[in-house]
């Protein structure tokens, strides 16, 4: 697998988003507008889900700008290995339209659709990552100028109802604090902080936003690498608090 941008021409800037409000195709309490030279584009919701008994789900996008602008909607295969977001070409998801120009002040509707390929198979969560980019505009376009584009990506997921409940263990080791999930839903993991045995803030890398999938681990590198006597780690998972004290794999 390649990262993402490995599937796209080659563009002069890449910026990417990692949203996550809304689901299940309802609208985000306010869309993500997502700015560049001239023109933004609005985007709701910033999380998809498509259940075990539908077929579709809805992404809203709007151009609240004076500028029209061309996107280009794509859906990713989206997996982990060894810690890390991994993404492929997959025909599971189709998007409708996938090329379009939206007119400033427009608002332009696409159909995210599952194939028969799309979802966990039957048997659990689907996970995929859709990419809105920007199209360049030839009327902007001067010769020998770098054209700056943007990229935002959302996730999506399929058959989440049917996958098993997310199950979360915690270790720290000499490679850092480690979670892995060993039930099937993903969990959307932000605001991680750790301390030791005395109470002393643990210096954790890498605490931004992060998605654990069902039957993936992922790491965070800390400071010291192995604080002496318990990890007590706390966490927002899917937006709940969580207090946990991590077990140590340091012997």
């Amino acid at each position: 697998m390649r990262p993402i941008a490995a599937f796209l021409a080659p563009v002069a800037l890449l910026a990417t988003g990692n949203g996550d409000e809304g689901a299940g195709g309802a609208a985000a309490p306010a869309p993500a507008a997502l700015p560049d030279m001239g023109a933004t584009v609005a985007v709701a919701p910033l999380r998809l889900e498509i259940g075990s008994g539908q077929t579709a789900a809805t992404l809203r996008l709007r151009n609240p700008s004076t500028t029209r602008i061309g996107v280009q909607v794509r859906a990713f295969a989206w997996s982990q290995a060894g810690g890390e977001d991994e993404y492929a070409a997959t025909t599971d998801i189709v998007i409708t339209p996938a090329i379009i120009t939206i007119e400033p002040g427009e608002e332009q509707f696409f159909r995210v659709l599952r194939t028969g390929g799309g979802g966990g198979g039957g048997t659990g969560e689907g996970r995929y990552r859709v990419a809105i980019d920007q199209l360049p505009d030839p009327s902007q376009t001067r010769h020998g100028s770098a054209t700056a584009r943007l990229r935002f990506t959302i996730p999506l997921f399929v058959d989440r109802d049917i996958a098993s409940a997310p199950q979360l263990d915690w270790a720290f080791g000499p490679d850092g604090l480690t979670a892995r999930n060993m039930g099937g839903q993903t969990v959307k993991i932000v605001n991680l902080s750790a301390r030791d045995a005395s109470g002393q803030a643990v210096n954790v890398d890498r605490n931004g936003l992060r998605y654990l999938l069902g039957g993936s681990a992922i790491n965070w590198p800390l400071a010291g690498a192995c604080p002496a006597g318990p990890v007590a780690v706390s966490v927002l998972i899917d937006g709940e608090p969580v207090d946990v004290q991590a077990a140590s794999r340091c012997g």
